[in-house]
Protein backbone atom coordinates (compact mmCIF):
# COMPACT_ATOMS: atom_id res chain seq x y z
CA UNK A 1 0.00 0.00 0.00
CA UNK A 2 1.16 3.42 -1.09
CA UNK A 3 0.41 5.58 2.04
CA UNK A 4 1.87 8.46 1.04
CA UNK A 5 -1.42 8.49 -1.29
CA UNK A 6 -3.49 5.73 0.08
CA UNK A 7 -6.54 6.62 -1.56
CA UNK A 8 -4.15 5.35 -4.65
CA UNK A 9 -5.39 1.76 -2.86
CA UNK A 10 -8.80 1.75 -4.95
CA UNK A 11 -7.78 4.60 -7.09
CA UNK A 12 -4.68 4.22 -8.99
CA UNK A 13 -4.39 7.49 -10.84
CA UNK A 14 -3.39 11.31 -10.31
CA UNK A 15 -7.58 11.65 -9.33
CA UNK A 16 -6.28 9.77 -5.78
CA UNK A 17 -3.38 12.35 -5.07
CA UNK A 18 -5.46 15.27 -5.84
CA UNK A 19 -7.96 13.86 -3.82
CA UNK A 20 -5.53 13.74 -0.88
CA UNK A 21 -4.38 16.94 -0.95
CA UNK A 22 -8.10 18.24 -0.94
CA UNK A 23 -8.79 16.34 2.01
CA UNK A 24 -5.96 17.08 4.12
CA UNK A 25 -7.13 20.90 4.32
CA UNK A 26 -10.51 23.02 4.86
CA UNK A 27 -9.01 26.33 2.81
CA UNK A 28 -9.17 26.31 -1.19
CA UNK A 29 -5.77 25.92 -3.26
CA UNK A 30 -5.08 26.84 -6.56
CA UNK A 31 -4.14 23.99 -9.08
CA UNK A 32 -0.90 25.62 -9.15
CA UNK A 33 -0.97 24.78 -4.97
CA UNK A 34 -2.76 21.45 -5.77
CA UNK A 35 0.25 20.27 -8.16
CA UNK A 36 3.39 21.96 -5.59
CA UNK A 37 1.39 19.83 -2.59
CA UNK A 38 0.88 16.88 -4.77
CA UNK A 39 4.42 16.42 -6.00
CA UNK A 40 3.54 14.41 -9.28
CA UNK A 41 2.02 14.33 -12.86
CA UNK A 42 2.08 17.73 -14.63
CA UNK A 43 0.44 20.77 -13.97
CA UNK A 44 -1.74 20.21 -17.25
CA UNK A 45 -2.62 16.58 -15.77
CA UNK A 46 -3.60 18.23 -12.42
CA UNK A 47 -6.09 20.58 -14.05
CA UNK A 48 -8.10 18.10 -16.23
CA UNK A 49 -7.85 16.11 -12.77
CA UNK A 50 -9.59 18.61 -11.27
CA UNK A 51 -11.76 20.02 -14.11
CA UNK A 52 -13.50 16.01 -14.47
CA UNK A 53 -13.43 15.99 -10.37
CA UNK A 54 -16.31 19.30 -10.30
CA UNK A 55 -17.77 17.73 -13.13
CA UNK A 56 -18.56 14.94 -10.94
CA UNK A 57 -19.39 16.92 -7.88
CA UNK A 58 -16.84 15.55 -5.55
CA UNK A 59 -14.76 18.55 -5.57
CA UNK A 60 -15.94 22.78 -5.68
CA UNK A 61 -14.58 25.38 -7.24
CA UNK A 62 -14.69 29.26 -6.40
CA UNK A 63 -13.98 31.88 -8.27
CA UNK A 64 -12.21 34.95 -7.15
CA UNK A 65 -10.34 37.68 -8.37
CA UNK A 66 -6.71 36.14 -9.20
CA UNK A 67 -7.37 32.23 -9.90
CA UNK A 68 -9.73 29.01 -9.04
CA UNK A 69 -10.05 27.97 -5.61
CA UNK A 70 -10.42 23.98 -5.41
CA UNK A 71 -12.09 21.99 -1.98
CA UNK A 72 -13.72 18.89 -1.33
CA UNK A 73 -17.07 19.03 -1.44
CA UNK A 74 -17.66 17.62 2.35
CA UNK A 75 -21.37 17.65 1.68
CA UNK A 76 -20.69 14.83 -1.21
CA UNK A 77 -21.64 11.04 0.12
CA UNK A 78 -18.38 10.24 -1.07
CA UNK A 79 -16.71 12.56 1.11
CA UNK A 80 -16.44 10.40 4.33
CA UNK A 81 -14.90 7.95 2.51
CA UNK A 82 -12.08 9.85 0.95
CA UNK A 83 -11.17 11.58 4.17
CA UNK A 84 -10.96 7.96 5.70
CA UNK A 85 -8.29 6.96 3.07
CA UNK A 86 -6.60 9.89 3.37
CA UNK A 87 -5.79 9.23 6.80
CA UNK A 88 -5.19 5.53 6.68
CA UNK A 89 -0.92 6.19 7.53
CA UNK A 90 -2.35 7.88 11.27
CA UNK A 91 -4.51 4.45 11.35
CA UNK A 92 -1.63 2.24 10.92
CA UNK A 93 0.60 3.85 13.38
CA UNK A 94 -2.46 3.79 15.73
CA UNK A 95 -2.62 0.42 15.68
CA UNK A 96 0.81 -0.64 15.78
CA UNK A 97 0.90 1.80 18.86
CA UNK A 98 -1.28 -0.35 20.25
CA UNK A 99 -0.56 -3.66 19.59
CA UNK A 100 2.67 -3.27 21.23
CA UNK A 101 1.14 -1.56 24.05
CA UNK A 102 -0.74 -4.71 24.76
CA UNK A 103 2.61 -6.66 24.66
CA UNK A 104 3.67 -9.01 27.49
CA UNK A 105 7.02 -8.00 27.29
CA UNK A 106 6.88 -4.54 27.07
CA UNK A 107 9.39 -2.33 24.60
CA UNK A 108 11.51 0.71 26.01
CA UNK A 109 10.69 2.15 23.09
CA UNK A 110 8.74 1.74 19.68
CA UNK A 111 8.85 4.40 16.99
CA UNK A 112 8.76 4.09 12.87
CA UNK A 113 11.29 5.32 10.52
CA UNK A 114 12.59 5.62 7.17
CA UNK A 115 9.54 6.39 3.91
CA UNK A 116 6.49 6.05 5.86
CA UNK A 117 7.86 8.43 8.44
CA UNK A 118 8.62 10.98 6.49
CA UNK A 119 5.23 10.22 4.15
CA UNK A 120 7.65 9.39 0.76
CA UNK A 121 6.99 5.82 0.77
CA UNK A 122 5.43 3.79 -2.44
CA UNK A 123 3.37 0.35 -2.63
CA UNK A 124 7.01 -1.08 -2.17
CA UNK A 125 8.78 0.14 0.49
CA UNK A 126 9.02 -1.44 3.58
CA UNK A 127 7.60 -0.21 6.91
CA UNK A 128 11.01 0.11 9.24
CA UNK A 129 9.91 -0.63 12.56
CA UNK A 130 12.67 0.30 15.70
CA UNK A 131 12.32 -1.46 18.53
CA UNK A 132 14.06 -1.15 22.12
CA UNK A 133 13.94 -4.12 24.00
CA UNK A 134 14.38 -4.28 27.69
CA UNK A 135 17.52 -4.39 29.38
CA UNK A 136 17.49 -7.73 30.93
CA UNK A 137 15.41 -10.53 29.93
CA UNK A 138 15.62 -14.56 30.46
CA UNK A 139 15.08 -17.79 28.20
CA UNK A 140 11.50 -17.13 28.60
CA UNK A 141 11.06 -13.79 28.53
CA UNK A 142 13.20 -13.50 25.09
CA UNK A 143 10.89 -16.42 23.54
CA UNK A 144 7.50 -14.08 24.41
CA UNK A 145 9.54 -11.23 22.85
CA UNK A 146 10.25 -13.11 19.50
CA UNK A 147 6.88 -14.49 19.61
CA UNK A 148 5.41 -10.54 19.96
CA UNK A 149 8.08 -9.60 16.90
CA UNK A 150 6.34 -12.01 14.92
CA UNK A 151 2.71 -11.69 15.47
CA UNK A 152 3.50 -7.96 14.52
CA UNK A 153 5.67 -8.86 11.40
CA UNK A 154 2.87 -10.45 10.04
CA UNK A 155 -0.41 -8.38 11.07
CA UNK A 156 1.69 -4.80 9.34
CA UNK A 157 1.52 -7.32 6.44
CA UNK A 158 -1.49 -8.07 6.66
CA UNK A 159 -3.05 -4.67 7.20
CA UNK A 160 -0.72 -2.81 4.19
CA UNK A 161 0.51 -5.64 2.01
CA UNK A 162 4.25 -4.24 2.48
CA UNK A 163 7.16 -6.16 4.59
CA UNK A 164 7.79 -4.73 7.84
CA UNK A 165 11.87 -4.61 8.22
CA UNK A 166 11.64 -4.29 12.17
CA UNK A 167 14.99 -3.46 14.38
CA UNK A 168 15.45 -5.51 17.44
CA UNK A 169 17.79 -3.60 19.46
CA UNK A 170 19.19 -3.80 22.84
CA UNK A 171 19.55 -0.29 25.21
CA UNK A 172 23.07 -1.37 24.91
CA UNK A 173 23.84 -1.74 21.45
CA UNK A 174 21.83 1.13 21.21
CA UNK A 175 24.19 2.95 23.54
CA UNK A 176 27.49 2.17 21.48
CA UNK A 177 25.48 2.83 17.66
CA UNK A 178 25.18 6.91 19.33
CA UNK A 179 28.64 6.41 20.37
CA UNK A 180 30.02 5.66 17.10
CA UNK A 181 27.69 8.14 15.34
CA UNK A 182 26.12 5.18 13.33
CA UNK A 183 24.46 6.45 10.17
CA UNK A 184 21.04 4.76 11.26
CA UNK A 185 21.35 6.65 14.37
CA UNK A 186 20.98 10.25 12.47
CA UNK A 187 18.00 8.60 10.84
CA UNK A 188 15.86 7.59 14.13
CA UNK A 189 16.66 11.35 15.19
CA UNK A 190 15.06 13.10 12.25
CA UNK A 191 12.59 11.33 11.13
CA UNK A 192 11.07 9.03 13.42
CA UNK A 193 7.42 9.08 14.59
CA UNK A 194 7.52 7.93 18.28
CA UNK A 195 4.59 5.26 18.92
CA UNK A 196 5.04 4.25 22.10
CA UNK A 197 7.54 4.17 25.71
CA UNK A 198 10.38 6.21 25.75
CA UNK A 199 11.61 9.00 23.17
CA UNK A 200 14.68 7.92 21.29
CA UNK A 201 15.97 11.60 21.54
CA UNK A 202 15.76 11.29 25.41
CA UNK A 203 17.53 7.73 24.90
CA UNK A 204 19.92 8.78 22.71
CA UNK A 205 20.92 11.78 24.74
CA UNK A 206 21.83 9.60 27.87
CA UNK A 207 23.20 7.19 25.65
CA UNK A 208 25.69 9.84 24.63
Amino acid sequence: MDLSFPLATIAPTLDAGVLQVLAATTAGCSAAEVHRRLGRGSDEGVRKVLARLVHQGVVLVETPVRYPAYSLNRQHLAAPHIEGLSRLRAELFGRIREEVSNWDVEPVHAGIFGSFARGTATSDSDIDVLLVRPTRMGPATEGTWLAQMDRLDRKIHSWTGNDAQIIDIAPATLSRLAREDDPLVDSWMTDQVHLFGERIMDLLRSAR
